[in-house]
């Protein structure tokens, strides 16, 4: 099958412009999940403007859901991060979304009634929060490594409150998120700094995102630790929607075969 075909069998897309997505890599190169951010500013978005994490969040969700496949996506709401408590309530304000059993729906109050539908499993969303002490209690293990800036990544899990099922559920930590600073792999104390980050976040069995892969030589030295996660322009850069449209279309239920440095999967 070949591209225009392709796209002509996949389904309707909801507006996404104004979105970027790249995508997060195992140290094999395998596609894990991808990360939605606002675009720049020439495309008229402001981050940190009223109304624009909803905006992200309604447009990731229908932009997955419309993928037909369960792919695992991250909200990254850019630098600095909102400025609010990262609890539950919070988090689900923030994106216009309730939690309605397994499933991140839009908070009907917040979306006009045609996007009512939308909905995504909450296992496969996640939120990167900023180092935030409340939401782990061993959080200080990580305070001192500014230089990596690292953050919590969070998903929302069902809670029971008095009444019921909380419609925000509870924060849960998953992982930690953290930028690499350029040239890593050539500078000693850096090298050595990063180790004993990952061994901390061992520790707490949390599992790492490193971010801001940008140069080939801090990839090809971070690939020897199997269990971090890679994302970068020198890995891919953001995609538009369009692209990642294409990309999905052609892929189905392999989407996960788009490899660093491979081909694109062949269809006969």
């Amino acid at each position: 099958m070949n591209q225009d075909a392709a796209l002509a069998c996949a389904p309707a897309w909801p507006a996404s412009d104004g979105l970027n997505f790249q995508p997060v890599f195992s140290s094999d190169g395998l596609v894990c999940e991808y990360t939605a951010t606002l675009a720049s500013q020439r495309h008229g978005w402001r981050r940190g403007a009223p109304g624009e994490s909803t905006r992200l969040m309604r447009a990731a969700l229908g932009f997955f859901q419309a993928s037909g496949e369960r792919i695992p996506f991250a909200l990254n709401y850019g630098s600095p991060p909102p400025p609010i408590g990262w609890s539950a309530n919070e988090v689900c304000e923030l994106g216009g979304v309730i939690l309605h059993r397994n499933e991140l729906r839009a908070a009907p109050d917040r979306l006009p009634a045609d996007r009512a539908g939308l909905a995504y499993p909450a296992s496969l969303v996640s939120f990167h929060a900023p180092l935030v002490a409340h939401l782990l209690a061993r959080s200080q293990m990580f305070t001192g490594f500014v230089e990596f800036n690292v953050g919590f990544r969070l998903r929302l899990t069902p809670t029971m409150g008095r009444g019921g099922p909380s419609a925000s559920g509870a924060v849960q930590v998953v992982g930690l998120h953290m930028q690499v600073p350029p040239g890593v792999s050539e500078h000693a104390t850096l090298r050595t700094r990063f180790v004993k980050l990952l061994e901390r976040a061992d520790l707490l069995r949390l599992p790492v995102l490193a971010t801001n892969v940008n140069q080939a030589h801090d990839l090809h030295w971070m690939r020897i630790f199997p269990d971090v996660l890679l994302q970068g322009d020198v890995l891919c850069p953001p995609l538009g929607p369009d692209s990642l449209r294409a990309l999905l279309a052609l892929s189905g239920d392999n989407w996960r075969d788009f490899r660093v440095g491979g081909r694109y999967p062949q269809y006969d």
